[in-house]
């Protein structure tokens, strides 16, 4: 196909592209005749278009997680389907596919480790690790919340898993950026697209708000997509999906908000394909 061309080349212009000379390319690429071809591709419309106002809402995610739901496919025109296929298996996606699925077994391997425990996922969209979570489904978990500046997203929460006792909180990260969020502690607390749109101060400030509402021995993750994801260029073009990329050290210090003593443990790794980078920090 020619997106196996296309994909790489624009990721290599990128890559060796001034700012602007990357810029002036974004703008011949949305110029150009493919882009017509390209957003027949449901994905990559939606992505460009924002009909929520933000990049990479919750529903365009559930386009990612379809394959693996057996969920069908958004309408296409042929040629938009071919194109669609190609995206949702991009390594990008795959990244967050399997993001997901970590943060499932995350939430079952505490649950078999912790009675009842306590769990909030921030910025949670439409918190389809849930569909994944024998502990979820199995109503294991004592409390777990879903927070969420979207109300869209939320009632769409509360429809597929309000029968699991997952309670919702329409909220953005203010409060929790300030420490005056009442939401309670937990055991576990876990933000895996947020922080992909967070300046490195912003996602210092958001970290130490989650520590701070852990208990003793609880958790936070967050997951932050890597630096040249391979699919960047295509993303930043015709999807127009704008994300910051962290290294590993920029992971790491995220956490240095945190006071040293308070920390038991801090681990840094990838998902198995290499293209979304987890910090996760125990509490003493």
């Amino acid at each position: 196909m020619a997106m196996d061309e296309l994909v790489p080349k624009m990721r290599t212009w990128k890559l060796n592209s001034t700012e602007k000379r990357w810029q002036d390319l974004i703008g011949l690429c949305r110029r150009h005749g493919l882009k017509g071809l390209f957003h027949q591709d449901p994905f990559t419309r939606r992505a460009f278009n924002k009909p929520r106002n933000y990049p990479g809402d919750a529903e365009l995610i559930d386009y990612i997680y379809g394959p693996e739901e057996h969920w069908p496919a958004p309408e296409a025109s042929p040629l938009g389907q071919c194109v669609f296929n190609y995206t949702i298996g991009s390594p990008a996606p795959e990244g967050v596919r399997a993001r997901r699925g970590y943060m499932a077994d995350a939430i079952d391997r505490l649950a078999a480790a912790t009675p009842g425990p306590h769990v909030l996922s921030i910025a949670a969209g439409h918190l389809r690790e849930a569909n994944l979570s024998s502990a979820v489904k199995r109503k294991k978990l004592g409390r777990l919340v879903a927070l969420d500046n979207d109300p869209i997203s939320l009632e769409e929460v509360r429809r597929c898993y309000s029968r699991y006792d997952v309670e919702t909180v329409h909220d953005g990260i203010r409060r929790l950026l300030t420490g005056q969020a009442d939401l309670g502690s937990f055991d576990l607390i876990y933000s895996t697209g947020l922080f992909d749109y967070l300046q490195q101060s912003t996602g210092r400030r958001l970290v130490w708000g989650m520590f701070q509402m852990l208990r003793p021995g609880g958790r936070l993750v967050v997951a932050n997509f890597l630096p040249d994801v391979p699919d960047v260029g295509y993303m930043e073009s015709f999807m127009d999906w704008q994300l910051i990329y962290r290294a590993r050290h920029e992971m790491a210090d995220l956490s240095m908000e945190i006071p040293e003593e308070e920390i038991r443990n801090v681990r840094i790794f990838s998902e198995e394909n290499r293209n979304i980078v987890f910090l996760e920090v125990t509490k003493m």
